[in-house]
């Protein structure tokens, strides 16, 4: 019954999404702009009609057909810097910031709490309805430019970026390869019982503080994990953990990882703490030349 109504409720959201306008607006950003490379500010209308922002960069050399392109999401803190490293191997991409994070909080923040604990105890208004919806609507974008390729779209982020890559690729079959570095937002129950460290911590001090509402709040938790969620992608994915990462945990990723039914790819790094790999960037990018290019 959980997944009919899983189902439905998702469908509604980008339903919804869908009936609104992509309303585009482009403005040249010289200042995140390189010699190799075009970069344009983007504003977005998402779902609810809240507006997004996001960074476009695209090659100045145009290749002999359309451009593969990669979304990519910021952590936790909102702050992300245009991965440069991909615009220079021949992609576009889309550095998107969802509502009330980085560039978008120009246009919309939240007007109490944090957004792990935003509207906890409701589902439709639970802070990551919308960024999740948000990332829906960066593919929108990019779908819709007439220089991308829309079968060669993919989505590579690290941390928030990670868990918004599953659940991206979970919503969204557009997606024809994923790269969750370093998950966060997984397996909600673990994290909340078990890791100590922010940004999870939010949840059980949260919890502390408002006994009440628990179980509203893991019922509307459940709507959101990539464990109720990931079953339902279709493209490679690449994961990586670090053994020793107490801020996104193995023991949150690693059940999330098995879920997913379709091919995929984990690399464990056994003295790696929550930041980046080399190595594993390195394997990212195999990933994506070979499922993009």
């Amino acid at each position: 019954m959980f997944e009919d109504d899983l189902d439905n409720f998702w469908k509604q959201t980008l339903c919804e999404l869908a009936e609104i306008p992509l309303d585009a607006h482009l403005e040249p950003a010289p200042e995140q702009s390189g010699r190799e490379y075009t970069t344009s500010q983007v504003t977005l209308t998402s779902w609810g009609g809240i507006r997004i922002r996001a960074w476009y960069s695209v090659p100045n050399d145009a290749p002999r057909k359309r451009f593969s392109a990669v979304m990519t999401a910021p952590g936790y803190s909102g702050a992300k810097l245009i991965p440069v490293h991909l615009v220079q191997q021949g992609y576009a991409v889309l550095t998107l910031y969802p509502r009330g994070q980085g560039e978008s909080q120009a246009e919309w923040e939240l007007e109490a709490g944090t957004k792990l604990i935003y509207h906890i105890t409701d589902r439709n208004q639970y802070y990551y309805r919308g960024a999740y919806a948000d990332c829906v609507r960066g593919l929108d974008f990019l779908a819709n430019r007439e220089e991308i390729d829309a079968e060669r779209i993919g989505m590579w982020g690290r941390s928030q970026g990670g868990g918004l890559t599953l659940t991206t690729a979970s919503l969204d079959s557009r997606l024809k390869a994923a790269v969750a570095e370093e998950p966060f937002l997984c397996n909600y129950p673990v994290a909340i019982e078990t890791v100590k460290t922010h940004p999870y911590a939010e949840l059980s001090e949260y919890l502390n503080a408002h006994p009440s509402h628990q179980a509203a709040a893991l019922a509307t938790l459940a709507w959101f994990d990539p464990m109720s969620l990931v079953e339902r992608i279709t493209c490679p994915v690449l994961v990586n953990v670090g053994v020793k990462d107490e801020v996104c945990p193995f023991r949150t990723i690693m059940p999330v990882f098995e879920k997913i039914k379709c091919q995929k790819a984990l690399m464990i790094y056994p003295d790696l703490g929550h930041s980046p790999c080399t190595d594993f960037n390195n394997h990212a990018q195999n990933w994506l030349d070979r499922y993009l290019g």
